[in-house]
């Protein structure tokens, strides 16, 4: 669960919040959220930054690496199946943003956090 999800009391937020974290793999853009809570994708812009301090864009990108990061040091499943379940296009995409987040690539986590890595 995104760091950014404690304390977020405004409910259409928190509801949205929910659902980004248990529907990774689907349609998570501005547009489908804004649509799902009833407003614009600029007020949702709006709400995410009052609330999160970060657009939602951002926070579905750190959502997603987030779960991303708990797949490798758990499972054998491999990073094609990681980058799916967790709503990335494609390994690439979740290579970036894993990079990005934790410095390491995927594969270089999964080698060092769990008996699943390739010897």
């Amino acid at each position: 669960m995104p760091t950014a999800r404690k304390g977020v009391r405004h409910p259409p937020v928190r509801q949205l919040i929910e659902h980004i974290t248990a529907h990774l793999a689907h349609d998570l853009t501005a547009a489908a959220l804004a649509d799902r809570a009833g407003v614009t994708p600029r007020h949702l812009t709006r709400l995410f930054q009052e609330h999160l301090g970060q657009p939602a864009a951002r926070f579905v990108r750190q959502a997603r690496t987030e779960a991303a990061a708990q797949l490798p040091a758990s499972t054998a499943l491999p990073l094609a199946g990681v980058a799916t379940r967790c709503g990335f296009g494609s390994t690439e995409t979740l290579r970036q943003a894993f990079t990005n987040r934790y410095g390491i690539s995927p594969s270089r986590y999964r080698a060092t956090r769990t008996r699943y890595s390739a010897k």
